[in-house]
């Protein structure tokens, strides 16, 4: 004959078991939404405001975001034939309210005026609220003049008025 204090435990335990199924049942993502970022991302090409398309061998890029590190690596050819880059590692957090980045380490060449920087853009508050919208996942990450669309594909980046890149998810 089983105790009272054994069938309290086996009670006690399969509460406790029932809580932890109804509280992740909740935390279970819709189909088809993107809920993680994670990946290595390609530039397949950039579209500029006025119809151009730019692709490899003038752009390439490579962004890898993984386990809540970044690392972003661009480098294209300037009308003028110069080069322009720029690689950054960054942390980020993603959760369902907002995403948040620090660049830990910037090197950007030509790229957001003439010269060199070690100096990423400055930023007061590091994160930015998300939304959900067609199964994408959307942002804008804070201090930064991009905008961010992820799908089960890859994303696209686009700073009105300038150009759409297009990326692939590689991995």
């Amino acid at each position: 004959m089983t105790s009272k204090s054994a069938m309290a435990r086996r009670a006690a335990v399969l509460a406790l078991a029932l809580m932890v199924v109804a509280a992740s049942a909740g935390a279970v993502a819709k189909p088809g939404v993107i809920t993680d970022i994670a990946g290595t991302y390609s530039l397949t090409k950039r579209v500029m405001v006025d119809g151009t398309t730019i692709s490899s061998p003038q752009i390439m890029a490579l962004y890898t975001l993984k386990g809540g590190r970044g690392n972003f690596n661009l480098f294209l050819r300037n009308k003028d034939g110069s080069l322009a880059s720029e690689s950054t590692i960054s942390r980020y957090t993603l959760d369902a309210r907002q995403y948040c980045e620090w660049m830990l380490f910037t090197t950007r060449d030509n790229l957001d005026g003439p010269g060199f920087t070690h100096e990423p853009p400055p930023v007061e508050n590091h994160c930015s609220p998300i939304t959900h919208r067609a199964g994408r996942l959307e942002y804008a990450p804070a201090g930064e003049s991009v905008t961010v669309s992820f799908g089960p594909e890859g994303f696209t980046a686009n700073i009105a008025g300038q150009f759409t890149d297009t990326w692939a998810r590689v991995r």
